[in-house]
Parts: C-alpha cells; sequence; structure tokens
C-alpha cells in the first residue's frame, strides 16, 4: 500500500532511520535557538567599538569596582569587548547608560557633551543590550497626551534575583488582599531610560518612575516635569 504523499515528505526529511519519538522536543529547540542566538550576539558585540566607547565602558567598570564587584573579567581586550556574564553586562549598560553625561561633565572622559558623544554612547548600549538580554526587562511607553513627544522612552529594569522575588512576594499581597495593584518605587540602580527618544536622560524633565504590579502584570508609571513650573508633573504608563 502506498503511503500518502505527505508521509513520504516527512519520511525523507527524517531520513531512512529516523522516527517522531527521536525528533528534538520543543524545548530543545527552543535551547538550541537561544543559544545560537546568544552566540550572534557575541559575535555582533565582539566587534571593535571606538576610543570613545571604550572610554564609556571603562568608566562604568571603575564604578563598578568602587562598589566592590569583580570587574577582573569584562576588561576589554584591545578595542573589542570580552565574554561577559548577562547580569554583569546588564549593570554595566545602565551605568552607561545613565551616568555617561555626568562622566563627561565631571571631567572623566576628555570630550564635550553634545549630540554625536550621546550617540556614541547609544550605540554602545546598543551593542551591549542583546549581550544583557537575559537580565533586563524593557517596557516601552505607550501613547502620550503631549504632541511634542513623538515617543516615549523605553525603560530597562534589572531583573535581578531579589527583584523577581519582591514582585512575587507584591502579586501574592494583591491576590491576598484584592488589590488592583501596589507600586515600588525604581531607584537609578535598578533602571535607566533608553537613548533613543526625543529628550534624553540629560534634559533634566524625568523625575520619579515607579514598577506596578497587580496580580497578573507588571508595568512602569513615570512622571515628567510639566514645562509651566507651577504645573504638576505630568505621569505616564509603559504597556504592561
Amino acid at each position: 500500500m502506498r503511503a500518502p504523499a505527505g508521509a513520504e515528505a516527512s519520511a525523507r526529511l527524517l531520513g531512512p532511520r529516523t522516527g517522531w519519538a527521536d525528533i528534538a522536543p520543543p524545548t530543545a529547540f527552543r535551547e538550541e535557538l537561544e543559544t545560537k542566538r546568544r552566540e550572534a550576539a557575541r559575535e555582533r558585540a565582539a566587534e571593535s567599538f571606538s576610543k570613545l566607547q571604550r572610554e564609556f565602558y571603562l568608566a562604568a567598570l571603575t564604578e563598578l569596582s568602587g562598589r566592590g564587584i569583580d570587574v577582573g573579567a569584562a576588561q576589554p581586550r584591545g578595542s573589542r569587548l570580552p565574554d561577559l556574564d548577562a547580569d554583569l553586562v546588564a549593570q554595566i549598560l545602565l551605568l552607561i547608560q545613565g551616568r555617561a553625561q555626568d562622566w563627561v561633565e565631571e571631567g572623566r572622559i576628555a570630550t564635550r557633551w553634545g549630540t554625536s558623544v550621546q550617540s556614541s554612547a547609544a550605540r554602545l548600549v546598543e551593542r551591549l543590550l542583546p549581550l544583557a538580554r537575559a537580565q533586563l526587562l524593557l517596557f516601552e511607553t505607550e501613547g502620550t497626551r503631549r504632541s511634542y513627544v513623538t515617543s516615549g522612552p523605553v525603560i530597562f529594569v534589572r531583573l535581578t534575583a531579589q527583584l523577581q522575588e519582591r514582585i512575587a512576594l507584591l502579586a501574592r499581597m494583591v491576590r491576598d488582599q484584592k488589590l488592583q495593584h501596589v507600586v515600588m518605587p525604581l531607584t537609578a540602580a535598578d533602571h535607566a531610560w533608553s537613548a533613543h527618544h526625543l529628550h534624553g536622560p540629560d534634559s533634566q524633565l524625568f523625575l520619579d518612575s515607579w514598577l506596578c504590579v497587580s496580580a497578573t502584570e507588571i508595568w512602569v508609571e513615570w512622571s515628567r516635569k510639566a514645562w509651566g513650573e507651577e504645573d504638576p508633573p505630568d505621569r505616564f504608563a509603559t504597556g504592561q
């Protein structure tokens, strides 16, 4: 009896000694894809970075070392990035994002802060992001009420084990107390703004931000100083 055409095609794909039981399960397939993605990200990050980007990178390592964090394995190899742990990359990325302008203005990096320097730091953040993705939550801002905002900031939140535990505790509190949601302040060490929005981190327009936790979702709400000094800050929210 002749097998259906589809079965013949399947047999050719599987090979003469392969059955359905021998096919890698979805979990293994996803792990293989994730491994390939990480390898591709490392290859992209291994490309040479500029002298200025190297200075930003080294400034971040200096600050982390001052906090007692071992950064020995993170030292650059000439003009190339080493193979980095995802959590360490996340910390470096957030420091560069949040402190780059301060380092320039404090004289730690010999240049003048401007569009080209900010763009250089932003490109370095972009290169680090694929390596840090496993340790970062990314929230995009929803549409805003103000016409002068073309797109809101993207907010990175470093997903440490401690933060995961806090989120789990808050979600349980919401369920147990039958609350709508609870809020938790985000500190500078927890998050940073993306460089790709109309008003950069140097604009001093951004104020406080909070991680909001419901029983099933998390999001970030943040406030921005209004243009009129007498007006209260505007409050916005990211997607959930």
